[in-house]
């Protein structure tokens, strides 16, 4: 007996972690700065966000204005284009240009056109040709050179102008009750950068107008329900971040705060109140009895009902929460295998109760 309780509390010891094996996060677009030449400054790179009005997606245009320090055929940025909702565009001097993929594998860079871009191909390299992207608040990506792409052009010595645009798919992330919903933007490369210009930063919620947040601070200009801007002379976080999380009503909110736990405890209570009512009426009609059916029963049926509201509990606050609940509670029903655990004492704490009520 011992054994197999152990057993139980084992089981539902890990019963959270178990139901948080899959990943919570459903990845969208990830969009990045590009690795540049070392023949290339980034004078000033600046970024506009335009969400849509549902916040599934959202407008990337990018601007780096650049100084090539020679002329002549040349590589002078590498993007890392992956998983994007509609064509990855790229401009120079409003021109714009054909993409081709970058090449798996070189032998020897020397001589290519990739040959300023060595921590990138590097066979010795740790990363095995990716480059770790810190991303801090959930987990470590990294940028594959099998999804870099780049353009091959006749640079002229001197400033240019380089756009790229793009539509982003928002990220999902399902690791608490509400899904949070956010659109990122890898700053990360520009560490490889031979020099970091100034960065300004527009976020153009006008077509959603809903509350925003952001890891980059207070904007400099504007709110984050409208336009607002944001400039920097560093790399102010490796990640950009804009998130949206669903506003709730207050049924949810309180809901939430109980939680099924606290949830369960009312009801649990409630429950046990009106079993020991029904009890002691039972005995005051029937003080002769041996047995009371309105303990036994009771004491079958309340521990097994309070853990099926437990389990519903969860389905409870999920639907007060609407569309946007995270519903990531697969695992709930094995809180059945608390009831062999709970009834025998249940039972036996209303036997006594029920002897105190006979005697008295």
């Amino acid at each position: 007996m011992k054994i197999r309780i152990i057993l139980i509390f084992l089981v539902l010891i890990n019963m959270k972690l178990l139901a948080n094996m899959a990943s919570p996060i459903t990845e969208g677009t990830l969009g990045a700065s590009p690795f540049i030449s070392q023949y290339v400054d980034i004078i000033k790179e600046n970024i506009l966000i335009i969400p849509d009005s549902d916040f599934k997606t959202a407008q990337f245009i990018i601007e780096y204005h650049i100084k090539a320090n020679k002329s002549g055929v040349q590589i002078p940025l590498l993007f890392y284009a992956s998983e994007y909702s509609s064509d990855f565009k790229v401009w120079l001097d409003d021109a714009e240009i054909p993409f081709n993929p970058v090449p798996r594998y070189y032998e020897d860079l020397e001589g290519t056109l990739f040959e300023d871009f060595r921590v990138l191909f590097d066979s010795g390299n740790e990363s095995n040709g990716q480059v770790e992207i810190d991303n801090s608040k959930f987990s470590t990506f990294y940028v594959s050179v099998n999804n870099l792409k780049f353009f091959e052009t006749d640079l002229s010595e001197g400033t240019h102008t380089i756009r790229v645009e793009y539509i982003a798919e928002s990220w999902s992330d399902r690791s608490d009750w509400v899904t949070e919903y956010s659109f990122r933007y890898a700053l990360a490369p520009a560490k490889y950068w031979k020099s970091f210009g100034e960065l300004e930063i527009t976020l153009d919620a006008k077509n959603f107008g809903k509350k925003l947040e952001t890891n980059l601070g207070d904007p400099l200009q504007g709110d984050l329900e409208t336009i607002a801007t944001w400039k920097f002379s560093g790399i102010p976080t490796e990640m950009i971040h804009v998130a949206y999380i669903p506003e709730l009503s207050s049924t949810a909110k309180t809901l939430m705060t109980f939680g099924p736990q606290g949830l369960t405890y009312i009801f649990a209570g409630v429950l046990v109140l009106i079993h020991l009512l029904l009890m002691y009426l039972f005995r005051k009609r029937n003080p002769s009895a041996r047995f009371s059916w309105v303990m036994i029963t009771g004491s079958i049926l309340v521990p097994l009902i309070v853990l099926i509201g437990y389990i519903l509990s969860y389905g409870i606050i999920d639907a007060s929460i609407g569309k946007d609940a995270a519903g990531r509670h697969v695992y709930t029903f094995m809180a059945l295998l608390l009831y062999p655990v709970i009834m025998p004492f249940y039972l036996l704490l209303m036997w006594l109760i029920d002897w105190v009520i006979r005697k008295n």
